[in-house]
């Protein structure tokens, strides 16, 4: 299992990526920003498997690049907590 501070870390560094992704195009859906913002606020808090699962469904349909699918991979982990 993830321990909290590894998922803060990939919330980190999917903030960081996307900070400069809309700055580099600010036209970029408000429904990416919206889930990396829900990925944030979920990594600061307690594991919410049931939280985890919606979101990893919401993401489906978007190919961001790698910290996309980093975030992806520890949603998925986060489901079976």
């Amino acid at each position: 299992m993830l321990q909290p501070e590894s998922v803060r870390s990939v919330a980190e560094r999917l903030d960081n990526y996307f900070e400069w992704y809309l700055r580099t195009d600010p036209d970029a859906s408000s429904a990416v920003v919206a889930l990396v913002a829900r990925f944030t606020a979920l990594a600061g808090g307690e594991v919410n498997p049931a939280e985890a699962k919606r979101l990893l469904d919401d993401t489906r349909g978007f190919s961001l690049g790698s910290p996309w699918e980093e975030m992806r991979m520890t949603l998925m982990t986060l489901t079976r907590a």
